[in-house]
């Protein structure tokens, strides 16, 4: 087969998965088989600077104002903020409903049906901490993995009450 010199590669598709889509030079080059250079080279051409320090236009993942973003910052976090406000707004549960006994009472329940540790946290998924019942607790392995839950992290719990059917507590 005949090399066919990546002509069959739009420069148009490049310039859009660059300024568009946001992918990085090496992205763009497993994509469409080129090298780094070659699709550097077509950026250059196209008039499109390609450079690390180049601005993302994106927007708060709070409020929705346009903001810019260096690229390689953009690619580092899932949710970028315009500014501090932003971030600790988003962070903010207005279901929440504070209780200070909630949280005793909660570490009391779960562990009739299992070992806490001390670092481990009991999570109330609703975010009222009044509702004690099994199927609304979750248990965390530490502060870490409860914090990046609320901010959005996927962190499975190593223990979920909603997964618990009705029987006798093994912890008499």
């Amino acid at each position: 087969m005949a090399f066919l010199g990546f002509k069959h590669v739009k420069t148009q598709d490049v310039v859009a998965w660059y300024t568009k889509d946001h992918l990085t030079l090496r992205q763009i080059a497993r994509l469409t088989g080129m090298t780094h250079t070659g699709i550097h080279k077509r950026l250059r051409a196209a008039g499109v600077s390609a450079q690390d320090g180049e601005w993302v236009k994106t927007d708060c993942s709070f409020c929705g104002t346009p903001i810019r973003k260096r690229r390689k910052q953009w690619h580092r976090n899932n949710k970028n903020y315009c500014n501090q406000p932003c971030y600790i707004a988003s962070l903010e549960n207005p279901g929440y409903k504070p209780w200070r006994q909630g949280c005793r009472l909660a570490r009391a329940l779960v562990s009739q049906y299992f070992r806490l540790d001390p670092g481990m946290v009991v999570h109330h998924q609703d975010g009222d901490d009044r509702n004690n019942d099994l199927s609304n607790l979750r248990v965390y392995a530490s502060q870490v993995d409860h914090t990046s839950i609320h901010r959005g992290g996927k962190t499975e719990p190593i223990w979920d009450g909603s997964k618990i059917p009705s029987k006798p507590p093994l912890f008499p």
